[in-house]
């Protein structure tokens, strides 16, 4: 019999999984714990059969439990629930932050109780049940955190990995210190430096009004999650801050020596950096999704015509593809212009090349 699973929490992450546990078992009962708006949005996508506001009576009749809701709105709904919850019913979390969320279980949940830590590597800049994809886990990497020990013996963490599995995320093992000490490095870290990027930029306006102007590009792409709202940062940078201060003494003291190096006109110094970077990020999996996946590019020129954008996503439409961002890049009157067309997928932005060429666009993948 398939176990019954609670997501507490409807919105992008909780949606998504509830979809992609579903699209994976079809005969799982998944139950929604959020506001009555929600749990109607949620009910009409079919990310949950059954919807409560009160969340004792959902996790009374729970297997599996899974926190889809900010670090400290987990922590607290731990302690919520606890009273609630049965002898062998596995709760886990899909917060970003891993270390506080193993303590405040071991605080706060009965020990017949098997509390996992988990962290789906993937995301969207949107948020909300509306957003929800099944195959928002495809391929992402999903951590958890191994118990020390499976309640009375039995193979309960082992049905939630061949559960995750089913969403087609990748799962990854990783103790509660390491993942917070990569993720610091990794996604907390560049989130702070993509913020400062943008910070930057935005002060020197008032001496360079043009500056926005020429910020394409490599700038775009670098800065792309710096518009991620602060409230899904808050908790993440409090619950995380000894690591994320650790990278961040790391970054100045590798920022003061490139400066030493630049200053002294250490070119062999300065070209050993270029090439390190170059190797190392060869070594970054290109076939996983990280929290927000890149987009491959598109480039079409088009002439200065009434409805040449719509003639170009017409073409786009009739071939069932799907363009999840779009920027006009440089137009010239009577002359033409350049938009950049944004696919999930690379065989998606292959295809809508083949597609515009056939129209007779000018299109090209960098």
């Amino acid at each position: 019999m398939p176990p019954q699973i609670v997501i507490v929490g409807i919105g992008l992450m909780g949606g998504s999984l509830g979809l992609a546990l579903k699209s994976g078992n079809p005969d799982l009962s998944i139950i929604g714990v959020d506001s009555e708006d929600v749990l109607r949005e949620a009910l009409a996508l079919g990310a949950i059969d059954t919807g409560f506001s009160d969340l004792k009576s959902a996790v009374t009749q729970a297997n599996i439990v899974f926190l889809a809701a900010p670090v400290a709105a987990s922590i607290a709904l731990m302690k919520e629930m606890a009273p609630y919850l049965s002898a062998g019913t596995i709760v886990s979390d899909l917060c970003s932050v891993k270390g506080a969320l193993v303590a405040a279980a071991a605080e706060a949940l009965p020990r017949e109780v098997l509390f996992v830590g988990g962290h789906p590597m993937t995301g969207s800049e949107r948020s909300g049940i509306r957003h929800a994809d099944a195959m928002l886990f495809e391929n992402a990497t999903y951590v958890v955190c191994p118990p020390e020990s499976n309640v009375d013996g039995s193979d309960s963490y082992q049905v939630l990995i061949d559960l995750l599995n089913t969403t087609g995320a990748r799962v990854l093992e990783l103790d509660a210190s390491s993942h917070d000490r990569i993720a610091s490095r990794v996604s907390h870290l560049p989130q702070l430096l993509s913020v400062l990027l943008v910070n930057i930029a935005s002060a020197s306006r008032s001496v360079d009004p043009e500056l926005l102007l020429l910020a394409a590009g490599g700038f775009r792409d670098m800065t792309r999650i710096a518009t991620s709202p602060f409230h899904m940062w808050k908790d993440i940078l409090h619950s995380n801050q000894r690591e994320i201060m650790d990278a961040l003494d790391h970054f100045e003291q590798h920022l003061a020596s490139l400066r030493k190096a630049i200053s002294d006109g250490d070119s062999n110094d300065i070209k050993a950096r270029f090439q390190d970077a170059e190797q190392t990020r060869d070594f970054i999996p290109t076939d996983r999704k990280g929290f927000l996946k890149p987009l491959s590019d598109v480039y079409v020129f088009t002439s200065d015509r009434p409805g040449a954008l719509v003639d170009i996503t017409g073409s786009l439409f009739r071939a069932n593809l799907s363009i999840k961002d779009i920027e006009l890049l440089r137009i010239r009157e009577n002359t033409g212009g350049t938009f950049r067309l944004g696919f999930n997928e690379t065989s998606d932005a292959d295809k809508a090349v083949n597609v515009l060429a056939a129209e007779g666009f000018v299109a090209y993948r960098l």
